[in-house]
């Protein structure tokens, strides 16, 4: 009984020191790793705007074709406004030329392009016929200028950092129209608005 119980505590304790064993193998085979260092977050620069010719000029000229009439544009970074063009018959075309430049730091794009409907309305206050006539007529377009020939400005087009594009408005009278108005109509130009976002 006595050789048993003394077994049994050998055995207790052989199983102590094993499980104490097993404890100080498992420490010695974990590690700590460490991950450390710092981010820097860079100073960017954001401008896209409205320039002509990069010569700091604040009016766009007009090129006229036909008997067409027009004002100089005003320009400035954001916006192009003050356009009153005057077409007397078909083929009459105004077009406005400029420059849109990324002098930023990130490239771009187009993310949104929207362009409110142009209101044509008879001076006389009467003639529906002559707004409707006028309106189906009126050729208004935004493009690209390119050498291989113009190309509609659209959603998703790039503006990387540094790029500058010629745009190109033009406002014309259908040249294939076989029609004129019997009175003066008065046509509110379609207001564009482009919104750049990083590309």
């Amino acid at each position: 009984m006595e050789k048993e119980r003394k077994i049994k505590t050998l055995s207790i304790v052989a199983l102590i020191v094993a499980v104490l064993g097993l404890t100080v193998a498992f420490a010695s085979l974990s590690q700590v790793l460490t991950i450390r260092g710092t981010t820097t977050a860079k100073g960017g620069k954001w401008d896209i705007h409205f320039e002509k010719d990069g010569s700091g000029a604040t009016m766009v000229k007009p090129v006229k074709t036909g008997e067409a009439e027009a004002t100089d544009a005003s320009l400035n970074s954001t916006s192009i406004s003050g356009i009153a063009v005057t077409l007397k018959k078909p083929g009459d075309t105004v077009t406005y030329e400029f420059d849109v430049k990324n002098a930023g730091t990130i490239n771009a794009k187009i993310g949104a392009l929207t362009e409110k409907k142009g209101i044509c309305e008879s001076l006389d206050g009467e003639s529906q016929e002559n707004e409707e006539m006028v309106c189906s007529h009126l050729v208004y377009s935004l493009q690209y200028k390119e050498d291989s020939g113009n190309k509609d400005v659209k959603v998703n087009d790039d503006l990387n950092k540094t790029d500058k594009k010629t745009m190109v408005l033009t406002i014309a009278y259908d040249g294939n129209a076989d029609e004129i108005p019997s009175n003066d109509v008065q046509i509110e130009i379609p207001d564009i608005t482009i919104t750049y976002v990083q590309k």
